[in-house]
C-alpha cells in the first residue's frame, strides 16, 4: 500500500473517531457538572440537618425546663430531621449513580486518548498456566488485549469474555455474535445505565454465584420442616391461651414443653442451618448486583438471533429471575437480622434461623437449573456489550469475513495491533494461504517491528475469532487454531532452558497442526542454540508446518535462516525491516518491505548505546 494511501486511510480514522470522543467528553461533562450539583445539595442538606438538630434540642429544653410552649412543638423539628435524612440517604444514592457514570466515561475517554492502560480490569487471574498463544498475544495483564476490552461489572461476564479469547469459536456463532455486537454497537444509554448500577462494591459478581448454587444438597428431612412450622404456631396459641388463664397454674408446662421441643429441633438441624447461611454470604452481595442487571435485560427489545436467545433463557423460567433473586436476597437479609442482639432473643422462639435456612435452600435446589442459565444468559450479554463498546470507540475497525474453505486462509489489508497508539500505529497488508503463500519469513533489524506484526496477526486473529472487530481495512480469514512461540521464557523452577521451554512449544504446535488448521507465530526461532542446529532445527519445524497445510509468520535476526525460503518450492517468502541511522540515532519507519533484509544494526545499536566507539554498517552474511 503507497504513502498516501496509508495518509488517507489515517484521514478517514481521525475523522470517524471524533465522534465517539466528543460524545463521551460531552456527556462526562453534564455528568460532572451533575456530580458538583448533587454534591452541593448533600452540603445544604447536612446544613438543614444540623440546625434542625439544634432546633429540637432548644424546642426540648424549653419544653422541660420552663413549660412555656407544649410538648408537640418537638414534632415540627423531628418531621424535618427524618425529612431532611431521607433525603440525605436519596442523595446518596444518586451521588453513586452519577459517580459511577462519570468514571465509565473518564476510562472511555482515556481510552479513545491512549491514557487507558493500568486503569482498567487487568484479568490476570484468567491467564492459564500452559495457553498456546495467551501469554504470548498479551491477552491478560496490565495493558492487554483484556484491560481494553473488559468493562464488564460482573464476574462472570469478564469469566465469558476470558472463555472467548482464549477458545475460538465456531463459524456461525462467530456470525452471531458479529450480528449482536452490531445491533449494541449504538446503545450508548444503554452501557450508560449498564454502568450506574448500584453494587461497584460487588464487581466480583458471579465468581462464587455459581459454585454455591452447583453445591451438594443440603436435605432438611421433611418431618423436620413440617415441626419448623407446627411448633412456633403452636407455641404461640399456647401462649396466649395461657395469658387468657386457660391453663390456670399449669400455664408453664403448656408454654415449656413447645419451648423444649423447639429446642431440640433446632439442635438437631443447626449444623446444616449455618451451613446454610455460611454459603450465602458472598453470593448475597454478588445478587446485589445482578439482580438489576437482569432486570434490565428482560426488559430489552433486541432483534439478533443470539440476543433474542439470551433473553429467551431468562423468560423461559416461571418468574422472571430478577424478581427471584430479590426474593432470595429479602430471605437472606432477614437471616442477617437475627445479628441484632435483641432481636435474636425474640425471634428464637419461633424458629426464625431454622425456617429461613430451610426456605433459602428451597430456594437454591428449586432455581439450581435457572440460576446456571441466567447466569450464562447474563455472561455472554456482558461480553457482548464489551465488544460493542470496543466497536463503538474504534469505528475504523471492521468485521472479518469468515471464509467456509476447509485450507488456511489470513487475507488482511492495513492491519494493525490494537494496543498501539492509532495516531502512530503503522499498518501493513498480509497474505497467507494453505494454498499459495503458506510461511512469511521476516528478518529484520532489533526494534524495527518484526515481533510487533507477529503480535498483530495473532491478536487479530483471536479478536475475529471471538466475534469481534479488528483492526484492519478488511480481513479474510477461516476457522484457525493459533500457536505461538514468542514469549517463551526459562524457568528455575522447573529446571528448564529457554532452549528447552521454546523446543517443547514448537512440538505442541507441531501436534497441534495434525488435527487443525494452524496459524504458526514463531518469534527468533529456536534462538537459544548455535547457528547450525537453529539453521536445521528451524528449517525442520518449518518444513514440517508446510507439509501439514499450516500458514504462518517466523522472524529471525539470522539472515541465514531467510534461505529456508528456496527450499518450500513457492510457498514461502521473504520480507523484512530496516532501520536508517543519522547522526548517531537510529530510525524506524516499521514498514514491511519485500525480500530479505540485506544488512544486519546489531553494531549500530551498540554503538548508539555507547558499548562501541564507533557505529559499523555491517553487511549481511548468508551462509
Amino acid at each position: 500500500m503507497s504513502s498516501s494511501e496509508f495518509a488517507g486511510r489515517e484521514a478517514l480514522t481521525k475523522t470517524a473517531h471524533g465522534i465517539p470522543e466528543s460524545e463521551y467528553t460531552r456527556r462526562l461533562s453534564d455528568r460532572q457538572q451533575q456530580l458538583a450539583s448533587i454534591r452541593d445539595l448533600h452540603r445544604r442538606l447536612w446544613t438543614i440537618l444540623i440546625a434542625a438538630t439544634m432546633a429540637g434540642i432548644v424546642v426540648a429544653c424549653v419544653t422541660l425546663w420552663s413549660h412555656s410552649i407544649t410538648a408537640l412543638w418537638i414534632l415540627l423539628p423531628l418531621v424535618v430531621i427524618l425529612s431532611t435524612i431521607q433525603s440525605l440517604a436519596k442523595n446518596a444514592r444518586i451521588h453513586g449513580r452519577v459517580r459511577r457514570i462519570v468514571s465509565f466515561y473518564d476510562l472511555g475517554v482515556a481510552r479513545l486518548r491512549d491514557q487507558w492502560r493500568g486503569r482498567g480490569i487487568s484479568g490476570e487471574e484468567f491467564l492459564p498456566d500452559r495457553h498456546a498463544y495467551a501469554s504470548d498475544l498479551d491477552l491478560f495483564g496490565a495493558g492487554s488485549v483484556f484491560e481494553l476490552l473488559c468493562t464488564a461489572r460482573t464476574g462472570i461476564g469478564r469469566a465469558m469474555l476470558a472463555k472467548w479469547l482464549l477458545h475460538p469459536a465456531e463459524r456461525a456463532e462467530i456470525a452471531e455474535r458479529q450480528q449482536a455486537v452490531a445491533e449494541l454497537r449504538n446503545m450508548l444509554d444503554l452501557r450508560e445505565e449498564w454502568a450506574s448500577v448500584e453494587g461497584g462494591a460487588f464487581d466480583q459478581a458471579g465468581a462464587s454465584v455459581p459454585e454455591w448454587a452447583d453445591a451438594p444438597a443440603i436435605t432438611f428431612p421433611l418431618p423436620a420442616r413440617a415441626l419448623a412450622i407446627i411448633l412456633p404456631i403452636g407455641l404461640i396459641v399456647l401462649a396466649i391461651l395461657a395469658g387468657a388463664g386457660v391453663f390456670g397454674h399449669h400455664w408453664i408446662w403448656a408454654v415449656a414443653v413447645p419451648a423444649v421441643l423447639e429446642a431440640f429441633l433446632a439442635a438437631l438441624v443447626l449444623k446444616k442451618a449455618r451451613l446454610t447461611a455460611a454459603n450465602l454470604v458472598l453470593p448475597s452481595f454478588e445478587l446485589a448486583l445482578l439482580a438489576p442487571l437482569l432486570g434490565r435485560l428482560e426488559t430489552l427489545d433486541f432483534e439478533s438471533p443470539l440476543l433474542k436467545s439470551l433473553q429467551a433463557q431468562l423468560t423461559a423460567s416461571s418468574r422472571p429471575p430478577s424478581r427471584e433473586i430479590r426474593r432470595l436476597r429479602l430471605l437472606a437479609w432477614l437471616l442477617n437480622i437475627r445479628q441484632i442482639e435483641y432481636f435474636a432473643v425474640l425471634s428464637a422462639p419461633i424458629l426464625w434461623g431454622t425456617n429461613l435456612a430451610i426456605c433459602i435452600e428451597r430456594w437454591r435446589q428449586r432455581n439450581r437449573e435457572g440460576l446456571v442459565r441466567w447466569l450464562d444468559s447474563l455472561g455472554q450479554f456482558e461480553a457482548l456489550l464489551c465488544l460493542a463498546r470496543y466497536y463503538y470507540e474504534n469505528p475504523d475497525h471492521t468485521f472479518p469475513v469468515l471464509e467456509p474453505q476447509s485450507s488456511p486462509l489470513f487475507q488482511a489489508e492495513a492491519l494493525g495491533h490494537p494496543l498501539l497508539d492509532r495516531q502512530t500505529c503503522v499498518r501493513c497488508d498480509l497474505e497467507l494461504d494453505g494454498q499459495a503463500t503458506q510461511v512469511v519469513m521476516v528478518s529484520g533489524s532489533n526494534m524495527s517491528g518484526k515481533s510487533t506484526l507477529l503480535r498483530s496477526v495473532g491478536v487479530n486473529c483471536v479478536l475475529a475469532l471471538a466475534g469481534a472487530p479488528v483492526r484492519a481495512a478488511r480481513l479474510q480469514i477461516s476457522l484457525l487454531q493459533i500457536g505461538c512461540s514468542i514469549a517463551v521464557q526459562d524457568s528455575l523452577l522447573q529446571a528448564k532452558s529457554r532452549f528447552q521451554a521454546e523446543v517443547e512449544r514448537l512440538k505442541w504446535i507441531l501436534t497441534l497442526s495434525r488435527t487443525n488448521c494452524v496459524l504458526f507465530l514463531l518469534d527468533e526461532v529456536l534462538g537459544g542454540t548455535n547457528s547450525n542446529d537453529r539453521l536445521f532445527g528451524a528449517g525442520a519445524v518449518i518444513g514440517q508446518l508446510a507439509e501439514r497445510g499450516a500458514i504462518g509468520l517466523v522472524t529471525t535476526h539470522d539472515l541465514a535462516l531467510t534461505g529456508v525460503v528456496k527450499a518450500l518450492d513457492g510457498r514461502a517468502i521473504n520480507v523484512h525491516f530496516e532501520e536508517q541511522y543519522e547522526n548517531g540515532e537510529m530510525r524506524f519507519d516499521y514498514r514491511m518491505r519485500p525480500g530479505a533484509l540485506t544488512r544486519t544494526n546489531g553494531a549500530n545499536v551498540m554503538a548508539a548505546l555507547g558499548l562501541l566507539p564507533q557505529p559499523k554498517m555491517r553487511p549481511a552474511r548468508f551462509v
